[in-house]
């Protein structure tokens, strides 16, 4: 459009800014709409005419923009000065108009043209366009179909009309409730008469029982043929039917077929009868019937030839029927003639047979050799003429190929419902469009492919087309693969003779439009959250230093009302002399096309102020803070620093982030660093201990966003590598005004000395106690379990020595071997329960429970269970030891991998749950395994070397430890099963902080 309306105005376009980007971009969708469409001034000058325009009528852009409307205006189309007129008159116009095609051909659209003014006064005229010519030939191939049902209705209603049979419809109780006109001819009596009476009053009264009996055979076995009985004509005499009967049930109907064998009964007259009923045929009919000699001769002609070709009989007597066919069709009918001939009979194809008028007319024949037939002696030719019906289905097909290229080449999808919504019909984009396959499509109906949230009402919208109303509405669905597609549909009902048939649709893909609307509205929505959720007051002004906008907490800090604001000069709301300061920095940001950044404090609102103003293309964005609690707290802390610097203790300040501001005399002191190497660092990244690990950092410095005091032990690093612990007193403070920035005060007392005399004191006592637990359970073993393999290697080695057998001694030696192995799985679990006396010395920590829980879960073997279940309930640390927690798990966890049903897959669960104001931890591990009878063994079940289940490898030894290992932690253990149901295992653990 940029082009077109340079070459008519003749100036130079403009540098592009946003607003030319936004004119490009309209011009694009206008260039490449698929509606035509024209910008015209006043005086009829083109200015733009886009390609579909061009395409419509044939022409260049040069030759339309050259000739004007003249170029495309059909000039004897007297609709057009109306629309002139309309448009100049009221500045709008709509209507059907005829274009001129290059070809000279006249295309029906359909005009919409209104004036609108630019931003500078300049009138203009938009034109659109919208070809009818589809739109016409779809309707006049509509209005044929529907003109060919009704006559086919009709047709059907005169052949029930003009049947010589009665066709009636009776009640089950034999009242009489339909009948056709045959009846005023057979009995006399018109069809308003007989209707609603019972059929007794016309039946013959002898034959009255037997025509009961008849009606109970048709309800018995829903149908008859060829009943015979006779009834009573309306003037007394006597007619003979023959009736075929038929039940339907739904309806409780019985529907009749009488067919008037009076003359067939009535022998005298049957043979009269029916040479006038031939006669009639001949005479009346729509087929031509004659007789044809050897040479082709006419010997006989039916009266019907005055309907068909205009002769009268007569006139064709004598002539030979090759003198009447079309010269390019002879050869053909001569060959059908000479089959016949030989005793074939034979239907022609269609061919061209002169009438009386001099015109062709399209014959169809039937020809039947009858020679050997002393009646007729000649062959029989029955003719219908199909010229019209030729003709119409000439028509029909052009009329279905011009249907078929406009449906398949459409570039939107094109489909046919039936009234259930089912696809009747799919044009090729509607395949590609929707990812399925045209078998698959004509086998669906389309609430299959509609997105869910889009059913109700897309549903709802096409029973409004049902109903014969036809619509636009857009709605989303679902391709094969599973996109969503935006789509606008028109929907047109198909109605024939008064009945809906079927509904076409157009749908257009709209999804990228709706993309790009929803990525406008919402750039929009968080720009406008982002402004309003800044913390600061916000407002931005224009090059004329008037506010653009101002955001709500500028309002609510300066009590002032956006709306108001918006448009002012700011230098008119807060004078100049007033904020010399404000207006000479702004001023220096616009002047310089450069941020400016400065603090004053503002009297009216006795606060101190952090003002950032940023330049732009637009004009100027300011940033206004209160800072006046910050210069507060700058304020204490020179003074607090002032007195931290004179402490023994080791003290330091970080920012919000934790990393370090400012150390005393003492924290160089205790650590070894200066200000000057820790400033801009982390003390848990510089000064962090072996034992004080990476969560025990990020614990701590999780703690600092609570924004509350804390005490912490850690163990830190000095810079020469001595390690030392340390006792933390940090506290926040905080910027309350802003709710901002904010700083640690940390205090660092060593606590090295108290450190390891507590831990010396708590490791020696829980030493003390584990042991003396242990130690009478490791007497027994050592008294028992060990003293019988001792004793029975030494007897056999006695044994071995006094026999000279050597199957005896082989026997010996293989006993030796299994006391041995016995022997060493005991020395194994001495081992392993020196190995659980040992643990109990290690440090109790904190300890992230779900990683503790997912080790355990990845030693099983991966095709050993279905399915595990974890709820900790939120639970992350625990205080405990860690080798400990993780032993339990996994023995429970081995211990019901080892006892699973061989019935089912595997489930286990594993819970967790604090309780008793967190001092108590429950961690519990439920399976569906095998189950224990606990009123049998449950005294035993977490005794040494007890075992319940033998079809499995193990000593009795996993519930032990899980036993041990929680009393160890300060627990216990608790047991819910049944047999061949599964297990729970609950342990309760002390939390220590």
């Amino acid at each position: 459009m940029n082009d077109n309306y340079k070459m008519n105005r003749g100036t130079e376009m403009p540098e592009p800014t946003a607003s030319t980007l936004d004119f490009e971009l309209m011009y694009a969708l206008a260039e490449h709409s698929h509606e035509p469409m024209l910008l015209v001034q006043p005086d009829g000058t083109l200015l733009f005419v886009n390609s579909a325009i061009c395409q419509l009528v044939g022409q260049s852009k040069e030759f339309l923009l050259r000739e004007g409307r003249k170029g495309f205006m059909d000039s004897s189309d007297a609709r057009w000065e109306v629309a002139l007129k309309a448009r100049r008159e009221h500045g709008y116009f709509k209507g059907e108009v005829n274009l001129v095609h290059k070809s000279g051909m006249k295309i029906p659209v359909e005009l919409g043209s209104r004036t609108f003014c630019a931003s500078d006064g300049v009138q203009f005229v938009s034109v659109h366009v919208r070809d009818l010519r589809a739109e016409k030939d779809s309707q006049e191939y509509i209005e044929k179909q529907q003109q060919e049902l009704k006559n086919t209705v009709r047709e059907l209603q005169l052949v029930l009309d003009s049947t010589a049979d009665l066709i009636c419809t009776f009640s089950l109780d034999g009242y009489l409730l339909h009948v056709n006109q045959a009846c005023q001819t057979i009995l006399g009596y018109s069809a308003s008469e007989m209707i609603g009476q019972h059929c007794t009053e016309y039946i013959h009264p002898e034959d009255v029982a037997k025509t009961a009996d008849d009606a109970k055979e048709v309800v018995k076995h829903s149908s008859t043929l060829n009943f015979k009985n006779r009834y009573i004509h309306k003037d007394g005499s006597v007619v003979y039917f023959s009736w075929s009967s038929s039940l339907l049930k739904e309806e409780g109907k019985v529907y009749c077929i009488g067919r008037d064998i009076t003359k067939e009964v009535l022998n005298d007259t049957k043979a009269r009868e029916n040479d006038y009923r031939l006669q009639s045929l001949l005479q009346e009919g729509h087929d031509m019937v004659c007789i044809l000699d050897q040479e082709g001769t006419y010997t006989f002609v039916s009266g019907s030839v005055r309907h068909v070709l205009g002769f009268e009989p007569e006139e064709l007597l004598g002539y030979k029927a090759f003198d009447f066919i079309h010269p390019d069709d002879i050869t053909e009918i001569l060959s059908d003639f000479e089959q016949v001939m030989a005793g074939v009979d034979l239907k022609t194809k269609p061919f061209r047979f002169k009438a009386k008028s001099g015109e062709w007319r399209w014959i169809e024949t039937k020809g039947v050799n009858c020679f050997h037939h002393p009646a007729i002696n000649g062959m029989i030719i029955n003719s219908r003429d199909i010229t019209d019906r030729l003709e119409a289905q000439g028509q029909l097909e052009r009329s279905e190929k011009l249907y078929k290229a406009l449906f398949e080449n459409n570039p939107d999808s094109v489909y046919s419902l039936d009234k259930e919504g089912n696809f009747t019909s799919v044009n090729a984009t509607t395949v590609a469009c929707s990812g399925y396959s045209e078998e698959q499509l004509l086998q669906m109906n389309f609430v299959q492919m509609l997105h869910p949230d889009w059913v109700q009402e897309t549903v709802a919208d096409y029973e409004k087309t049902l109903a014969g109303e036809s619509s636009t509405s857009e709605t989303v669905i679902l391709t094969a693969q599973g996109e969503k597609l935006n789509l606008a549909i028109t929907k047109v009902p198909v109605v024939v003779g008064g009945e809906l048939i079927c509904v076409h649709g157009i749908a257009k893909d709209v999804t990228e439009t709706k993309q790009q609307q929803r990525l406008l509205k919402n750039t929009a929505r968080r720009l406008n959250s982002i402004l309003e959720s800044i913390k600061d007051a916000f407002f931005t002004l224009d090059k004329n230093w008037c506010f653009t906008y101002v955001n709500h907490k500028f309002e609510s800090s300066l009590g002032v009302k956006s709306d108001e604001l918006h448009g002012l000069d700011i230098r008119q709301v807060y004078s100049p002399e007033k904020f010399p300061k404000f207006y000479s920095k702004f001023k220096r940001a616009i002047d310089l096309q450069h941020p400016v950044h400065f603090e004053i404090f503002y009297d009216d609102l006795n606060k101190w102020l952090d003002v950032s103003a940023y330049p732009s293309e637009e004009g100027l964005s300011v940033f206004i803070k209160g800072i006046s609690a910050r210069k507060k707290v700058e304020a204490e802390l020179k003074k607090l620093s002032l007195v931290a610097s004179k402490t023994v203790n080791s003290v330091y300040i970080t920012d919000e982030e934790a990393r370090i501001e400012w150390v005393n005399d003492g924290f160089t002191r205790v650590t070894g660093y200066t200000l000057e190497e820790v400033i801009g660092r982390k003390p848990g990244d510089l000064l962090a201990g072996p034992e004080t690990n990476p969560e025990r950092v990020s614990m701590i410095r999780q703690k600092l966003v609570y924004d509350k005091p804390f005490v912490q032990e850690v163990q830190n690093r000095s810079k020469s590598g001595e390690i030392y612990w340390s006792k933390l007193d940090v506290t926040p403070i905080i910027d309350e005004v802003t709710g901002g920035r904010k700083k640690f005060i940390v205090i660092e007392t060593d606590i090295t000395t108290q450190k390891k005399a507590d831990e010396e004191r708590a490791k020696l006592t829980e030493e003390l106690l584990r042991r003396n637990r242990h130690l009478e359970q490791f007497t027994y073993i050592v008294s028992h379990n060990l003293r019988s393999p001792v004793a029975n290697i030494l007897g056999l080695t006695s044994l071995l020595g006094t026999s000279d057998n050597k199957e005896l001694q082989e026997g010996i030696t293989g006993k030796l071997k299994q006391t041995a192995q016995n022997l060493d799985y005991i020395i194994r679990d001495l081992n392993e329960m020196l190995s659980l006396q040992a643990g109990v010395l290690e440090e109790r920590e904190r300890i992230l429970l779900p990683e503790v829980v997912e080790q355990a879960i990845q030693f099983l073997p991966a095709d050993s269970y279905e399915k595990v279940t974890v709820d900790l309930n939120g639970i992350q640390e625990i205080g405990s030891i860690r080798s400990y927690v993780s032993s339990i798990i996994s023995n429970l966890l081995t211990n019901a991998v080892k006892y699973k049903s061989p019935d089912r897959p595997l489930v286990l669960g594993i819970k967790a749950e604090l309780q008793e104001q967190d001092e108590m931890l429950c961690l519990s591990v439920s399976d569906n395994g095998l189950g224990i009878n606990l009123e049998k063994e449950g005294k035993n079940l977490f005794g040494l070397y007890k075992r319940f289940h033998f079809h499995v490898s193990g000593r009795g030894l996993g519930l032990y430890l899980v036993k041990t290992q929680a009393e160890a932690l300060g627990g216990y253990v608790t047991v819910e099963s049944k047999l061949n149901e599964g297990s729970t295992f609950k342990v309760w653990l002390k939390n220590y902080k």
